[in-house]
């Protein structure tokens, strides 16, 4: 049996940790890229980069032998939950970098660059649907990465739109009835690996979604706590 090819961007962060985990190695090569350390991981192999935008040519060189790869984007920041945290400058900076120019820009390059064809998987949010004032820069930034990742003629690719996920990038934010835990998601990523398009984790965030859509822009001010 040949195995399957993974590759986990941010791969240190919680989701992507558990979601290795969950991987039965006899079907897997899980290959890891993170600029954070990793200790005690099960990832076949790990390169740890700097910078992932410095560091591009250094992760093209990583990858460029492996066949038949399936690229998982994990890497997120959040630093809003207006009115008790309201981001700074750098933190608006970091939350437009890591959400939507790193999964960007390294898609857009292994896409054109890997002579091998490859599947993408991006973790985005329900925010995305229509960015509200208490996470609006991190809405927008999901918004910016679906919308983007259309023009660049991957060969297949999935978005995940995730409601709250219990991660210490989300403590402190209230706990909606969509809310997940870290095993769950990555339970339904391995579930949906082979999928394309965009899919929610369930039909009630489905039905969010597509109510915030529709909703006059009034009314999502309203919303605004």
């Amino acid at each position: 049996m040949v195995k399957k090819n993974l590759v986990l961007i941010g791969c240190s962060s919680e989701i992507s940790l558990n979601f290795d985990s969950l991987l039965d190695k006899k079907k897997y090569n899980s290959y890891g890229i993170t600029s954070s350390k990793i200790k005690n991981s099960s990832f076949t192999e790990v390169l740890t980069v700097n910078d992932y935008l410095e560091d591009l040519d250094e992760i093209l060189r990583f990858l460029e032998n492996k066949q038949n790869l399936t690229i998982i984007f994990f890497n997120g920041f959040l630093a809003e939950n207006r009115d008790s945290q309201f981001p700074s400058i750098t933190e608006i900076l970091d939350t437009d970098r890591i959400n939507f120019a790193v999964p960007y820009i390294l898609a857009d390059s292994f896409n054109r660059k890997l002579k091998n064809k490859s599947n993408y998987i991006f973790i985005s949010s329900i925010a995305a649907a229509t960015p509200r004032y208490k996470n609006y820069i991190y809405g927008l930034s999901k918004y910016k990465l679906e919308e983007s990742i259309k023009n660049i003629n991957l060969p297949s690719y999935l978005i995940i739109r995730f409601g709250k996920v219990k991660t210490k990038m989300s403590e402190g934010h209230k706990n909606p009835p969509f809310t997940i835990s870290t095993h769950k998601a990555s339970e339904f990523i391995l579930d949906n690996l082979n999928k394309s398009g965009y899919i929610y984790t369930n039909t009630t965030l489905k039905i969010i979604a597509v109510i915030l859509k529709l909703l006059p822009s009034w009314m999502i001010k309203a919303l605004r706590y």
